[in-house]
């Protein structure tokens, strides 16, 4: 028989909290912290929202509370808007961040499960093929635009753009703008920052998704920065296919401006393949650009000849 009357402070400090924390589970997990049930869970789900050096920022899939995860073997290959299943070490609180160390089991793409509420499609038009100019200098209509063009009349749309924080009226509020200048002047850092704040703010922010893929990919790439630039550009095309499903026959042509943050994930995401040799699935991507787009602003249909051709990416860029 326990005699609570001797016990010291710290030794009652103990028994209450295993006093409450039988409690909380008796009562069920509706009591229980974040830190008792990520450290009893088996595994965990948590969806990455921006990969750091040391660390990613998580939320966890069923409930979205925030997380920052340290792997055991330290950041690798992980990229945002992906699931990562985590066998977790140990689990604590600092400051106001709830910390979880462990080892990851598996990563997959599936922003079904995100429950992402859909870009809209905005502002239908007529996309009509007899008034656009076709053929290189007045020269032949390129095979690949043939069937295209053939496909007669479509209905054209502008896919909805989020960029947190943009004010209208102010151009220089524009956070995807600040990223780039941000790289383009030396700080790498910061313009990671920058996008990574999109993306906590919103996953729907293709171009973070975009430019994250640009910078990662490399001219040429090494195999591993082609496969992880294909996570980014992957995760951009699967949350814009939210908006258009299986059957979409519209057009999302390149001047209509908000399209272009999801034509450029789909490009990146044809050059990621090619540049790791995968020709058909490159391909493929090629050739629904030329639908999306037929204008071609981004010479998808110079890529698809290169690819039918088996050119392998690097030697088309010497």
């Amino acid at each position: 028989m326990m005699d609570i009357e001797k016990l010291s402070q710290r030794e009652l400090n103990e028994l209450k909290r295993r006093i409450d924390q039988r409690l909380r589970r008796v009562e069920g997990d509706g009591r229980r912290t974040l830190v008792e049930r990520l450290a009893d869970a088996k595994s965990v789900e948590l969806v990455v929202f921006a990969v750091k050096g040391q660390a990613i920022r998580c939320r966890t899939l069923d409930q979205g509370e925030p997380v920052t995860f340290r792997p055991g073997a330290g950041v690798r290959s992980e990229a945002e808007a992906h699931i990562l299943t985590v066998r977790p070490r140990k689990a604590w609180v600092y400051g106001r961040t709830t910390y979880l160390s462990g080892h990851v089991l598996g990563m997959r793409l599936d922003v079904a499960t995100l429950r992402l509420a859909p870009l809209k499609l905005l502002d239908e038009w007529t996309w009509e093929p007899r008034e656009e100019g076709w053929g290189e200098d007045d020269g032949p209509v390129m095979e690949c635009l043939k069937p295209v063009i053939a496909a007669g009349p479509r209905p054209s749309f502008e896919m909805e753009q989020i960029l947190p924080g943009l004010d209208p009226d102010d151009p220089d509020s524009d956070p995807i703008g600040q990223a780039v200048g941000l790289y383009e002047a030396g700080d790498v850092s910061q313009s990671f920052k920058v996008l990574h704040q999109c993306l906590e703010e919103d996953l729907r922010v293709l171009d973070a998704h975009a430019h994250l893929g640009n910078w990662v990919f490399g001219d040429p790439p090494r195999d591993w920065q082609a496969k992880l630039a294909q996570r980014h550009y992957a995760a951009g095309v699967a949350i814009g296919e939210l908006s258009l499903g299986c059957d979409f026959k519209g057009v999302l042509p390149w001047n209509r401006i908000d399209n272009r943050p999801f034509l450029r994930c789909l490009h990146g995401l044809g050059l990621s393949h090619w540049a790791q040799g995968d020709f058909e699935a490159a391909g493929k991507i090629f050739e629904r650009m030329l639908w999306l787009n037929p204008n071609d602003n981004q010479g998808a249909r110079f890529c698809l000849l290169e690819v039918e051709a088996r050119t392998s990416y690097r030697k088309s860029k010497s």
